[in-house]
């Protein structure tokens, strides 16, 4: 018996939430993609950012070594990338793509590190690979929640 393919499962798994992240940007109002409600959430726009924002990270972490995101410009200018559905579309897929050839070049060593992500909680780098896909399954989630919040009940990335 072979070993288990950690990094095809983990680049598998995301290209699967890729096609139901898509769906579920397509499937908000344009002109609720920028909106908030009770006046304290973050729109789905800031959502999408985010969670290509730890995509990006780990990326960079795999390939070049641990990037410094406190300036807060890289969220900024991912904001800002993501403020439309066809940005955010188009944002999401490249981070996507990224991701996955440096998970597929990455080698065990890179792999086992430990790294400092930006929660300041250290955990091997591929254990952080595994929380930046999860990440994506999360805001996901958050967008099927917008959805029904705007009287969507369907579920897009199944066909619905």
């Amino acid at each position: 018996m072979t070993g288990i393919d950690a990094k095809g499962y983990l680049a598998g798994w995301l290209q699967g939430l890729t096609s139901m992240y898509l769906a579920d940007i397509g499937a908000i109002p344009d002109e609720k993609w920028t909106a908030t409600y009770g006046g304290c959430t973050r729109p789905a726009s800031d959502i999408t950012a985010d969670a290509i924002s730890l995509l990006h990270w780990t990326t960079a972490a795999m390939t070049t070594g641990v990037p410094d995101m406190s300036d807060g410009d890289t969220m900024e200018l991912l904001k800002a990338a993501c403020s439309t559905k066809a940005g955010a579309s188009t944002e999401f897929s490249s981070a996507v793509e990224g991701f996955s050839t440096a998970l597929a070049n990455a080698s065990d060593e890179t792999l086992g590190q430990i790294v400092t992500p930006p929660w300041q909680m250290d955990a091997p780098l591929f254990m952080i690979a595994q929380i930046a896909v999860s990440h994506v399954w999360y805001h996901d989630g958050q967008l099927n929640y917008i959805q029904c919040l705007l009287g969507d009940d369907k579920i897009h990335w199944m066909g619905g």
